[in-house]
């Protein structure tokens, strides 16, 4: 192997330890089960797996212990993921986060639908955060490995390849229909069927299923066939849990939709990062011009190799750098949700009444008794964001984790700002 292609010390000691929590979990899981009693199943119900079920109807919420555990369980799943995906020679550039942009929908929606109660007893749970990313990621996985599948395959590089991208991903989405709209149409038992047009489901539901096959010829045949599946499956997906809000949204909330948060929390952010990209964007282009993505090593080129370079090249690519990174959807992104998560739960709980579940954004709001103070705390991540991309230098072989690094703190902005607004859109 390529001793670039192996798994740096730390991503080895990543994959143990994430191992080695599974486990425990297992362990903690089936013993209690079965009534066997021990300080592992105690600790894994009382601190995560209780939460997660009493929020379907109490909505629980988190505290220290679950919370801090998944922020070090989310570290060490990006750390070994970065490594496992290199190894597995999945492409590691911008458009691997371009193409998980439609599962960061797919997520709110479904935490919405759950919120207003709308599926089954068997299927809320599932969609209860944090489950909700598990789930996700799930889907996310099985589409990416049908995707590589076909990569590999017989079909990989031809015209035929792109078909059976289509094609799985159509499967992929017609699964996820029988799946979620069946739990909404069977959800009799509060009579919340009756809030439901099932016209309507039907029609965007179909609309979504056939997406693989409408997205053809668009942007979306620029990614590989791995990422084509995932993006795809991932716009589908998301038209299809959509389509159960719209349902709602025309009989349940008989028009009654709250449209000005949208606007606001979607504007604001929106030309903030066309201000930093247009900031950026020139030395980008000169960046890219002379070979070399913003923040990223040449291959073959390590970082202590770089940091003992000096050359004239050297000082003239560093120097593009620092505002050509603030141009890239690795930046744009996570900064943009950031901004939007903040004015989502300023806009919830200051003019909703709304309150905040999360034990360290409750503290934050608590500081001067305003949701404001989050909000100026999420635009000082934003800039964090910014400074950190605009030093920070990756090798090649590190693309990965710049992605997924960008992805997470995309996910924890974004998603959440998602689901507030949609649920101050639709009264939920």
């Amino acid at each position: 192997m390529n001793p670039f292609e192996s798994l740096y010390e730390y991503e080895k000691w990543a994959i143990r330890i994430l191992i080695i929590t599974l486990l425990l979990f297992g362990f903690g899981i089936t013993t209690h089960s079965t009534g066997f009693e021990n300080p592992i199943s105690e600790l894994v119900f009382t601190y995560f797996l209780d939460s997660i079920l009493n929020e379907s109807t109490g909505d629980s919420g988190y505290n220290y212990v679950n919370t801090a555990g998944y922020g070090l369980g989310l570290a060490l799943f990006v750390v070994s993921l970065a490594g496992l995906l290199r190894i597995a020679g999945i492409d590691g550039s911008d458009a691997m986060l371009v193409a998980l942009i439609p599962w960061v929908l797919w997520a709110p929606f479904g935490e919405v639908i759950e919120d207003a109660g709308l599926f089954g007893s068997t299927m809320a749970p599932w969609f209860v955060s944090p489950g909700i990313h598990f789930q996700t990621a799930a889907w996310v996985v099985l589409s990416g490995f049908l995707g590589h599948r076909v990569s590999v395959g017989r079909y990989g590089g031809t015209v035929d390849a792109g078909r059976s991208t289509r094609h799985i991903s159509a499967m992929l989405i017609a699964a996820q229909a029988l799946i979620y709209c069946t739990s909404t149409l069977e959800n009799s038992s509060n009579g919340l069927t009756n809030t439901l047009d099932r016209e309507v489901m039907a029609i965007i539901s179909i609309f979504g299923i056939s997406s693989p096959y409408w997205l053809a010829g668009s942007h979306a045949d620029r990614f590989d066939d791995t990422q084509r599946v995932v993006y795809t499956s991932g716009v589908g997906g998301s038209i299809v849990l959509f389509s159960i809000l719209a349902a709602y949204a025309v009989e349940g909330v008989n028009g009654n939709l709250t449209i000005w948060p949208i606007i606001i929390v979607f504007g604001v952010p929106y030309l903030i990062c066309m201000g930093i990209f247009s900031y950026g964007k020139e030395d980008a282009r000169r960046s890219l011009e002379l070979g070399f993505v913003p923040g990223v090593l040449p291959p073959g080129m390590t970082e202590s190799d770089y940091l003992t370079l000096d050359t004239p090249q050297k000082k003239e690519v560093e120097s593009l750098w620092k505002r050509g990174v603030l141009a890239s959807p690795a930046v744009l992104l996570p900064v943009g949700g950031q901004i939007g998560d903040g004015i989502a739960t300023w806009i919830g709980i200051d003019y909703f009444g709304y309150t905040e579940k999360h034990v360290i954004s409750a503290m934050v709001t608590g500081v001067l008794d305003t949701s404001i103070t989050f909000t100026i705390l999420k635009v000082g991540i934003a800039g964090v964001i910014c400074w950190f991309y605009s030093q920070a230098v990756f090798e090649h072989r590190q693309q990965h984790l710049r992605i997924l690094i960008a992805l997470c703190l995309m996910v924890v902005g974004l998603a959440p700002a998602l689901r507030n607004v949609f649920r101050l859109t639709l009264g939920v």
